[in-house]
């Protein structure tokens, strides 16, 4: 199966964004979770304080070093997320009207963007994910790099057929709708 797929900047945009928050939404989340902990520490900190007793200033030092671990993942998540978004737009502006290609081989997947071309075996891609009517074909367990291609670029049953065949190709599979 061969794909040639002209560039459009929406969908590489959402493409690009639905990643970012794949990769980053398990440790935003247990940011968000150890947040209010903290605030619960200084809840009852202060409560304990209220009721005459030293031990509730354990508990607000400990709310203290939990919320500036908060803010310092904070500072960490939004310069990467401003790094990232700025790559995202300055590839924009390079890819515009050029044409990727996807060729879907028995025995590997042939890659070709604007600036990088690879052939990469498919024993290599350790799973695959279809979040959104996007399919990420990944190279590691955890979301590192993925290659992405959405149902809005080849149409619905193009999707399809490419969806059975790689599902053919690699076992690990997690489909996920955000």
């Amino acid at each position: 199966m061969k794909y040639e797929i002209p560039f459009d900047a929406e969908i590489y945009k959402e493409q690009m964004t639905l990643n970012f928050n794949i990769t980053w939404l398990k440790n935003v989340k247990k940011n968000q979770k150890n947040f209010y902990w903290g605030i619960a520490y200084i809840i009852l900190g202060l409560f304990i304080i209220y009721l005459k007793n030293n031990l509730g200033y354990l508990f607000i030092a400990i709310a203290i070093h939990v919320l500036i671990n908060c803010n310092t993942y904070y500072n960490h998540y939004k310069k990467n997320k401003k790094r990232y978004f700025d790559e995202v737009t300055t590839d924009i502006e390079k890819q515009a009207n050029k044409v990727s290609k996807w060729e879907l081989n028995e025995d590997h997947l042939f890659f070709k963007q604007y600036n990088y071309e690879t052939t990469i075996n498919w024993e290599v891609f350790k799973s695959y994910s279809v979040i959104n009517k996007n399919l990420f074909v990944n190279l590691s367990k955890d979301r590192g790099l993925s290659y992405v291609l959405g149902e809005k670029e080849v149409g619905t049953n193009e999707f399809k057929k490419i969806i059975d065949f790689i599902d053919t190709k690699i076992k690990n599979v997690k489909i996920v709708e955000l």
